[in-house]
């Protein structure tokens, strides 16, 4: 593993702060230009086997960032003054809030962007412009209200990186609003219009029989808008299309995910990010509000670590409560392994627990969804899992593979033939464990397929630690199952050591376990 480095949290600009959006000024002097200084025919040749020489061995498409302009063909008869010249009208408070702004600074962009393409994970930055009709970009007020400037633009500059990838290869458009609307502002411009060039760019896949609906997050994983929402009619409403313009803009880079769940950006092994977790929903029996840091433990498959994210009496607690409960765990057999005992494979014992009419739980859950930024509604109940000395649980994923289950109609259908699945598993350590107890990722960095799945001598392993939590992806980024998520529970080896342990699943979409 690389050695660790912590990254600060994105730059983020408060909505209503005083930090302009960058200037869309060209820079350019409108002053009548002087004529051209005569030069030799020597000189003029010279020049021109430079500059030759430097075509060819200098490819442009190296380092000059494409532009296209969406042009609305109503603009040829409409000619609007900048929003420079005369009185700016008054902006009508929204009615709804805005996100946070992240703009995309290198320093931002340094906490998303890859040195390898991430499939179904795109960052894209938005800066809202004025365009002239004939497509020169004109400077915006000096305003260091975003709503202000919001309310003047027309036109969004759209950047977009791939996969996430920081590569100096990236596709740049201009999406332009329509003039006609009296509002005029960035609610001027089309979801409709931007969402087009969203497929285009990235290359989105529709939703489809085994594909969930993509989606777009702001940097710090809040939704904004999916592909098939249903947009309000109602102007001033969420989710109409003043407010998914004005969320989209405000947010100044916001990140597109395929499979339409949010997906913390690994960027690199050891990388760290620090994010703020929501309130509490019981603030009389969890801790306030606070930051907690996550790093990168591997990129394939994708395992992050979060250390002190549960309290030691909420781990007491809930390996108190399940205590009772407790059984030998089963497995759900695949077609091959039908009439093989659990204990095969698993020696642990296990329960389910539900939050419902239990406070600590619930604010674990809320807690949970904060920190996944995948709401509730996809949540399974909390499994408890206990293992003592030499129990384990060998390799295996936590999604359900449909070719694996074709004679098993019920999880057919649980899973809706493929197009719902296990997205997630956030693992809870509840004690610490002096020998033994990993939780092991045998393929991690791409290693080949594992010839036994009760071998823990390679890959990555996680030693058990009270009060950490790590999230590792079954489902990569483009809704697509990952072989590499393959994991397993090493035998607990100290004779005295007990591991206690939990884990939340968290599916590509709402299951109905947990309800809001």
């Amino acid at each position: 593993m690389a050695a660790k480095k912590k990254d600060n949290k994105p730059k983020v600009t408060k909505a209503t702060s005083s930090a302009p959006l960058p200037s869309a000024s060209n820079g350019k002097s409108k002053s009548k230009p002087s004529p051209p200084p005569k030069t030799s025919l020597f000189s003029c040749v010279f020049m021109a086997v430079v500059a030759f020489l430097a075509g060819v061995f200098t490819p442009p498409s190296l380092h000059v960032v494409r532009e296209g302009v969406n042009v609305n063909p109503s603009f040829a008869n409409d000619v609007k003054s900048p929003p420079v010249t005369g009185k700016i009208p008054p902006v009508t408070p929204l009615s709804f809030p805005l996100p946070p702004h992240v703009p995309c600074t290198s320093s931002n962009l340094d906490n998303y962007l890859h040195a390898s393409p991430v499939p179904g994970l795109h960052v894209v930055c938005v800066d809202p412009i004025y365009l002239e009709v004939d497509g020169k970009e004109q400077p915006l007020s000096d305003s260091s209200d975003i709503g202000q400037t919001l309310h003047e633009v027309d036109s969004l500059r759209v950047t977009f990186y791939k996969g996430s990838h920081a590569s100096p290869l990236r596709r740049r458009v201009k999406v332009r609003g329509n003039t006609n609307i009296d509002s005029g502002g960035v609610e001027s411009i089309a979801w409709l219009d931007l969402k087009t060039q969203l497929i285009a760019e990235l290359g989105l896949a529709p939703e489809g029989p085994t594909q969930q609906p993509w989606a777009v997050f702001t940097a710090l994983g809040e939704r904004i808008v999916g592909e098939n929402d249903i947009i309000s009619k109602e102007a001033d409403e969420i989710g109409s299309n003043k407010h998914i313009m004005h969320s989209i803009a405000a947010s100044g880079m916001v990140v597109v995910a395929q499979g339409g769940n949010w997906m913390w950006p690994g960027v690199r092994e050891g990388f760290q990010r620090t994010i703020e977790l929501a309130p509490p929903k019981n603030a009389a029996t969890s801790k306030e509000s606070h930051n907690i840091t996550i790093e990168t433990l591997s990129l394939k498959p994708l395992v992050l670590s979060i250390e002190g994210f549960l309290t030691d009496d909420e781990c007491d607690y809930i390996a108190e409560k399940a205590g009772p409960t407790m059984k030998y765990s089963s497995v759900s057999l695949k077609d091959a392994d039908v009439g093989r005992a659990s204990s095969d494979w698993r020696t642990s014992q296990s329960t389910f627990l539900s939050a419902d009419n239990d406070p600590i739980l619930q604010d674990i859950e809320y807690r949970t969804g904060s920190l996944t930024r995948v709401p509730r509604t996809h949540q399974e109940y909390v499994q408890v899992l206990r293992y003592g000395t030499s129990e384990k649980y060998d390799s295996h994923h936590d999604y359900f593979d449909p070719s694996a289950y074709k004679s098993d109609k019920s999880t057919l259908n649980l899973i809706e033939h493929g197009k719902k699945n296990r997205f997630a598993t956030v693992f809870w350590y509840l004690t610490d464990v002096d020998e033994g107890g990993h939780t092991v990722f045998p393929r991690a960095g791409g290693l080949p397929p594992v010839m036994s799945h009760s071998d823990c001598s390679k890959g990555l392993k996680v030693k058990p630690q009270k009060g950490k939590v790590i999230i590792f992806y079954s489902l990569d980024a483009s809704g697509a199952m990952d072989p590499l998520s393959l994991h397993g529970a090493c035998p607990v080896i100290g004779e005295s050591d007990v591991k206690w342990a939990a884990n939340k699943w968290i599916w590509n979409a709402p299951m109905g376990f947990v309800r809001d």
